[in-house]
């Protein structure tokens, strides 16, 4: 038998190889992750502009219309994939009111049902990253790559909470040490919002640049944007950090290499406890 996505030989009964069910989950995973941080940005929300460059502006025309045209498009297409293993197998996912929770829910529920997606003969399908105007139902490579390089394009930053003058949702863009409100015009540090910040952004994925400027702005203990980003880059070569990269039909890695805030702070929190432990070591000698 051979895949049915990348046509390799399998051997397990399954029509998708070990490779092509690994990048399904690795889709599956960081699905939600972009739908949730658009959904933020379609027309009619709360939220500062996205700004062209570092300074506050309006957003380009097409903005809105690209954000909900792909988060329609891509949940359309999440459902109907879940229908399709809903009628195949009899299994319901479970339900949200809220459409960027039921996403999250709906993927997670797929990814727990991976095993079983590859006996099915649409699974192939499944996994799809080129588009096919005549297929209903895009696969969910083409929307999660879709979805990614729309919010890299669009997106300058995360979540910040909500303004505490207005109430509107806050953003801040990688890079400055301040939060300005679109709704009121208030400005305050990125270190007010901290708490909100790494909460939201462990799971935020950027090239080892974008990581060191969202860093030092916000921890004080990093003040050199140049040196960081050369440990981020050395921590990806040595496998420290996780690497993440779209994946091509054959689910080889093409494109940068893209790094997990969550896991960059982390390895600064090892890193920091080392130092401090040697320079206790030293002073007890």
């Amino acid at each position: 038998m051979n895949c049915l996505h990348c046509t390799a030989e399998t051997s397990n009964g399954l029509a998708l190889c070990e490779t092509c069910r690994a990048v399904g989950s690795v889709y599956l995973e960081f699905f939600p992750v972009y739908y949730r941080n658009l959904d933020r940005w379609r027309p009619g929300r709360s939220g500062r502009q996205v700004p062209g460059s570092r300074e506050p502006q309006g957003p380009p025309s097409s903005a809105p219309d690209r954000i909900t045209r792909a988060l329609d498009e891509a949940g359309n297409a999440l459902t109907a994939w879940a229908k399709l293993l809903t009628e195949d197998r009899g299994i319901e996912p479970p339900t949200s009111t809220d459409d960027a929770d039921q996403v999250a829910l709906t993927c997670r529920w797929l990814a727990e049902n991976m095993t079983t997606i590859a006996t099915l003969e649409w699974c192939g399908e499944f996994l799809r990253i080129d588009y096919d105007k005549d297929h209903e139902g895009d696969g969910i490579g083409y929307h999660h790559n879709r979805l990614m390089t729309l919010t890299e394009d669009v997106i300058p930053g995360w979540y910040a909470g909500a303004c505490h003058l207005c109430n509107v949702g806050t953003y801040v863009v990688p890079g400055l040490s301040w939060v300005t409100c679109g709704g009121c015009g208030a400005t305050t540090y990125a270190r007010d919002h901290l708490e909100t910040l790494l909460d939201e952004a462990r799971g935020w994925v950027a090239r080892p640049m974008r990581l060191a400027e969202a860093v030092v702005a916000l921890v004080d203990t990093e003040q050199s944007v140049p040196r960081l980003h050369k440990r981020i880059s050395k921590w990806g070569e040595r496998e420290r950090i996780t690497s993440i990269r779209k994946l091509d039909d054959e689910g080889d890695p093409v494109g940068p290499k893209r790094f997990r805030l969550g896991e960059v702070l982390d390895a600064l929190e090892v890193d920091g406890a080392t130092r401090l432990l040697d320079l206790v070591d030293a002073k007890a000698s």
